[in-house]
């Protein structure tokens, strides 16, 4: 099933509305802020078809959120895990789009410099068979990986390079894999 670049805008405006809506409306409003603490969002764009794996030309631009949530309490061996939830949204019909879910990792931090890893799985809008994108990704539910890297500016912002991987490990016909790599600017609370 392939959606318009209608349909994704509008997808994107009620992504960033919700996101919008669940901002304190006032600096002094501290029971928002404290709900919110710890939380993440990010926005950006990247390149389709591109990446660390990736054979062939760019065919595009997508646009990338992702709202991260607070860390886990968890032992420090596995790396601050933090609930994630994101989409890439394809701005063209011919290229894919894919939302994803799993946990981000902060593999390791020097000064406001952080190496990050995700790992999850991901839904896309891909056709199974003879793909406008050219890629083969064999079913619709796939594995998602990916890694960051991220440079917190201030306390509150962040300028952040991202790759983003998704494939099927041979669980379905065909493994072609898709990747996207850009970007993205992150808020944090």
């Amino acid at each position: 099933m392939q959606f318009g670049v209608g349909h994704r805008a509008s997808v994107a405006l009620m992504f960033v509305a919700i996101l919008g809506g669940s901002l304190p409306a006032e600096a002094a409003d501290a029971t928002a802020s404290r709900v919110l603490s710890g939380w993440s969002v990010y926005g950006g764009v990247g390149a389709s078809n591109a990446g660390l794996f990736t054979t062939g030309d760019v065919n595009g631009a997508l646009i990338n959120a992702e709202v991260r949530a607070p860390k886990l309490d968890a032992p420090w061996w596995l790396f601050s895990p933090r609930p994630t939830l994101g989409v890439d949204i394809a701005t063209k019909n011919e290229l894919i789009s894919d939302a994803y879910a799993g946990l981000t990792f902060t593999f390791a931090k020097y000064g406001d410099l952080s190496f990050e890893g995700q790992l999850g799985g991901s839904l896309n809008d891909a056709k199974l068979k003879d793909d406008p994108s050219g890629r083969r990704l064999g079913c619709h539910a796939l594995f998602h990986l990916g890694l960051d890297l991220d440079w917190r500016v201030t306390e509150n912002w962040s300028a952040q390079l991202y790759a983003s991987h998704i494939s099927n490990a041979d669980l379905c016909d065909r493994n072609a894999g898709y990747e996207s790599a850009g970007l993205r600017v992150g808020y944090h609370f």
